[in-house]
C-alpha cells in the first residue's frame, strides 16, 4: 500500500507538479495539502479547482503551475508532536527536481529545531530512508509511559470485619445470641504480613519531559502490646493466647474479660481488652473497655463506653439515664428508655422513647422494628417497619448531618463571635496607645505595662480567633459535602403523624400517615418516594 503524493518539477522555462496516484489501497492526494505546499514553496496562484478535478482522475500526470522555472527545494517534512506530547509524526514531501534527498542526520537535526528531544526512533528512520513513501505519516519519536510502581499490602490473619449483623430468622425474628465476632488467637499466632511497596519508574515524553510515576502507597505494620515482630519487621506474631482485633488499621491482642453479670459482685468493670458479660449489667453499673462490650442479658440503667462495638443480646431499658457510648457498632434486640452514641451503625428490633445518634446506618428490623418516640440522628440513612405511633407520639428522625459536627458548629459560632467582640473592644485602646507611641509621647510606667498587656492579649485572641475561624471553615465544607449525599428515611409498613423528618437542613412533620415509602430531600422540601 501506497499513499499518493506530488512533487515539484522544474523545466527550463516552466514549473510543474508531479501527480502519482496511490497504490494497493493507499489515501489519495490530499488537494488541500497540495495547495499548501505549492504555497509555501513559491506558486500562491494555483488553481484548486484545476488541482482537484486533475487528482479525481487518479492518473499520473505533470500539471503546468507556472510559466517559470521554480527554485529547487529539498526533502521535506512535517513534524506533528502529539497533545499528550508521547509522540512526534512526520509527513515526507519530495525533493524538487534539483533538489536534495534528506539524511538520517538532516531528520533527526530537524526534530530537534522542532522541539523533539528525546526518543527520536533511529530504526523508524533508517525504516523510512530505506523505503520512502511520501505524503505518509511516519512516527519516528516515542516517548515512554512511566511504570507503575506496586502498592504495599498488609495481610491479615484472623477475622477484621467488625460489621457483622444479626442474622434475620425464617419468622421474621433476629437472632441477638450469636453475635460473637471475637477472633480467638493462641500464643505464636500470625497476625499480619506486610508485602511492601515496589516504586515505579519514572518515562518521559519526546519534548524531554520526565512524567513521574503514580505514588505507590506505603504502609506499616502498627501494632499494640501482647504483639512480637519478626526479625525482618514484616511480620507480627501474638506473644498470648486472647483476641485480635484491628482498630483503625492498628492490630490489638488481648485476652477477654469474661463475668456472669456485672452487679454487686463485680462492682464497675474497666477493661483494656474485650469485656463479655454472660448475665445482666445491673442498674448503676458501668462498664470502660478499649475493645468490643458483649452483653448476652439486658443492660438496664447503667453505662456502657466501648472503644470497639457493643453487642446486647437481650436488649436494654435504660430508665431514661441508661448510656451507651460505642466507637464502633451498637447491636441490641431493644433499645428503650436510653442515650447511645454509635461511631458506626446502630442495629435493633426496636427503639422505644431513646436519644440514637449513630455515623452509620440505623436500621430497625425484625417482628417489632418500630421506632417511637425520641430522636433518631445519623447523616447515612435509617430504616425501620414503623416510625411514631397511632397516638401521636412525637418522634424525631435526623439524617444527613453528622449531628456531632453539627453541634461543634453551633459552639465555634458563638466563641467566634464572643471573640470578635473581645477583638473589637481591645483595638480601640490598642490604636489610642500605639498611636501616641510613635507620636513620641512618653508614657507613664503603667501605661507601658497596660500597652503590653492588651498588646500581648490582642494577638493571642487574634490567633486564637483565626484558628476557631479555620475550622469552623473545615466544618463548614464537611456539611457541604454531607448534605450532598443522599440520605434517606425509609419506612415499610407506616409513619404515624407526629413524626417530625429532618434530611439536611430540611424538615417535615407528619400530618397523615404515609405507608411504604421513602423520604428524600427534594430541593428545598421533603418528598416520599417508593421504596
Amino acid at each position: 500500500m501506497k499513499n499518493g503524493y506530488f512533487k515539484l518539477l522544474f523545466s527550463d522555462t516552466e514549473s510543474f507538479v508531479g501527480l502519482y496516484p496511490p497504490e494497493d489501497g493507499g489515501a489519495p492526494i490530499q488537494v488541500d495539502e497540495m495547495r499548501d505546499y505549492l504555497v509555501s514553496k513559491g506558486f500562491p496562484n494555483v488553481d484548486v479547482v484545476v488541482l482537484k478535478k486533475a487528482v479525481d482522475t487518479a492518473q499520473q500526470m505533470n500539471l503546468k503551475i507556472a510559466a517559470k522555472k521554480g527554485i529547487p527545494c529539498s526533502e521535506s517534512f512535517r513534524v506533528t508532536i502529539s497533545p499528550d506530547k508521547m509522540t512526534a509524526t512526520c509527513r515526507f514531501y519530495p525533493p524538487s527536481t534539483g533538489g536534495a534527498v534528506a539524511t538520517a542526520d538532516d531528520i533527526k537535526s530537524t526534530l530537534r529545531l522542532e522541539g523533539v528531544n528525546k526518543g527520536i526512533d533511529e530504526a523508524a528512520i533508517d525504516a523510512y530512508l530505506a523505503n520512502r513513501n511520501y505524503c505518509t505519516d511516519y512516527v519516528l519519536a516515542r516517548g515512554e509511559a512511566p511504570k507503575p510502581g506496586v502498592d504495599a499490602s498488609i495481610e491479615y490473619f484472623f477475622n477484621t470485619n467488625p460489621n457483622l449483623k444479626p442474622k434475620l430468622n425464617e419468622d421474621g425474628s433476629v437472632d441477638f445470641f450469636t453475635l460473637s465476632a471475637i477472633s480467638v488467637v493462641k500464643k505464636g499466632d500470625k497476625l499480619a504480613t506486610l508485602t511492601k511497596e515496589i516504586p515505579g519508574e519514572p518515562g518521559f515524553n519526546v519534548v524531554g519531559d520526565t512524567l513521574p510515576p503514580p505514588e505507590v502507597r506505603k504502609l506499616t505494620l502498627k501494632y499494640g502490646r501482647n504483639i512480637e515482630p519478626t526479625e525482618d519487621g514484616l511480620t507480627i506474631i501474638s506473644s498470648v493466647d486472647g483476641h485480635a482485633s484491628l482498630v483503625e488499621d492498628k492490630v490489638f491482642v488481648s485476652d477477654v474479660y469474661e463475668v456472669s453479670d456485672v452487679d454487686t459482685s463485680t462492682g464497675n468493670i474497666e477493661y483494656a481488652g474485650n469485656v463479655c458479660v454472660l448475665g445482666n449489667v445491673k442498674t448503676g453499673f458501668a462498664i470502660k473497655a478499649d475493645g468490643d462490650v458483649e452483653v448476652r442479658g439486658v443492660v438496664e440503667n447503667a453505662t456502657i463506653d466501648s472503644g470497639g462495638n457493643v453487642t446486647i443480646a437481650r436488649g436494654m431499658n435504660g430508665m431514661s439515664k441508661g448510656t451507651i457510648n460505642a466507637a464502633g457498632n451498637v447491636i441490641s434486640k431493644f433499645i428503650e428508655n436510653a442515650n447511645v452514641n454509635a461511631g458506626g451503625y446502630v442495629h435493633a428490633e426496636a427503639i422505644l422513647h431513646s436519644n440514637v445518634t449513630a455515623k452509620g446506618d440505623i436500621t430497625v428490623t425484625g417482628k417489632k422494628g418500630f421506632i417511637t418516640g425520641g430522636v433518631v440522628r445519623t447523616p447515612e440513612s435509617v430504616s425501620a417497619k414503623i416510625i411514631g405511633s397511632t397516638m401521636g407520639v412525637v418522634t424525631e428522625i435526623e439524617v444527613g448531618t453528622d449531628p456531632k459536627v453539627t453541634l461543634r458548629i453551633n459552639n465555634l459560632n458563638a466563641e467566634v463571635a464572643a471573640l470578635k467582640k473581645k477583638v473589637e473592644q481591645a483595638e480601640p485602646a490598642l490604636v489610642t496607645l500605639t498611636g501616641r507611641i510613635k507620636a513620641g509621647e512618653q508614657l507613664r510606667p503603667e501605661q507601658i505595662l497596660y500597652f503590653r498587656q492588651i498588646s500581648t492579649e490582642y494577638k493571642e485572641m487574634k490567633e486564637e480567633l483565626d484558628k476557631k475561624l479555620n475550622e469552623l471553615n473545615e466544618l463548614m465544607d464537611t456539611v457541604e459535602v454531607t448534605s450532598g449525599r443522599e440520605s434517606c428515611v425509609k419506612v415499610e409498613s407506616y409513619a404515624y403523624p407526629g413524626t417530625k423528618i429532618t434530611i439536611s437542613d430540611t424538615s417535615t412533620v407528619l400530618s397523615k400517615p404515609v405507608q411504604h415509602g421513602r423520604f428524600v430531600k427534594d430541593g428545598a422540601d421533603v418528598r416520599v418516594k417508593g421504596l
